[in-house]
């Protein structure tokens, strides 16, 4: 009797796992190639001299959506893929920086998720922005993956 509802158990939870996802879950932003090199002392970038700044680098990413760096911290940055992993195949798939960058949120303007770079861009539902890596040297950033 004990192993018929071991047995039964074990059948409910694999059917709730492969019944209980949804359709239409968010998509992983496919790989693409990224090799940046920003120097922080030029003018497009003076606001990652403020901590909780983000900027775009627009033609860079999938999709050509753009990376958006982000300054965490005094010697911390980060940088994301700024295409929605909801939308891949839209023509509006990339995310826009609020208030210009000083909110430390990006919105998808189809969606309406919005991602918080403070928390590694994890919105409150939903796959994150794609990373990528972030090396500093003096006032040059290099953005890889």
């Amino acid at each position: 009797m004990k192993a018929k509802l071991k047995y039964l158990l074990q059948l409910i939870i694999l059917l709730v796992v492969i019944f209980g996802c949804s359709k239409d879950q968010d998509q992983i932003v496919p790989y693409v190639r990224v090799d940046l090199t920003i120097n922080l002392q030029l003018p497009q970038f003076i606001a990652l001299n403020s901590v909780n700044n983000a900027v775009p680098y627009p033609n860079a990413g999938y999709n050509h959506n753009g990376v958006i760096i982000y300054r965490n911290s005094t010697d911390e940055f980060t940088a994301y893929d700024a295409t929605c992993p909801k939308h891949l195949d839209t023509k509006v798939s990339a995310v826009t920086l609020d208030d210009g960058g000083s909110a430390g949120t990006a919105t998808c303007p189809e969606c309406k998720t919005v991602y918080y770079f403070f928390n590694y861009a994890y919105p409150s539902k939903g796959y994150p922005l794609k990373q990528y890596r972030v090396t500093k040297s003096g006032n040059i950033l290099f953005i890889t993956n």
